[in-house]
């Protein structure tokens, strides 16, 4: 298997349907915008170092990060 490629930020906003932080908070993807299940509104840019997985349209597991010190990486 080889390396595991960097995921940026605008891959989030193009390719994510929903979102996880290392808190636990999930969140749902709208362009550079991520809703929390209140309805809550936070933009990515704010989250970004925050978020451990991300899932596609699907529930599969686009990219993740190990601990919130590394950095996010594709999973495909």
């Amino acid at each position: 298997m080889g390396k595991n490629k960097h995921f940026a930020f605008y891959d989030i906003s193009s390719l994510a349907d929903n979102i996880k932080t290392f808190e636990g908070k999930r969140y749902d993807v709208h362009g550079l915008w991520a809703v929390d299940r209140e309805g809550h509104y936070e933009r990515l840019a704010n989250i970004y170092y925050r978020i451990r997985t991300v899932k596609d349209d699907n529930f599969r597991t686009i990219a993740k990060r190990r601990n919130p010190k590394s950095e996010l990486q594709a999973f495909m």
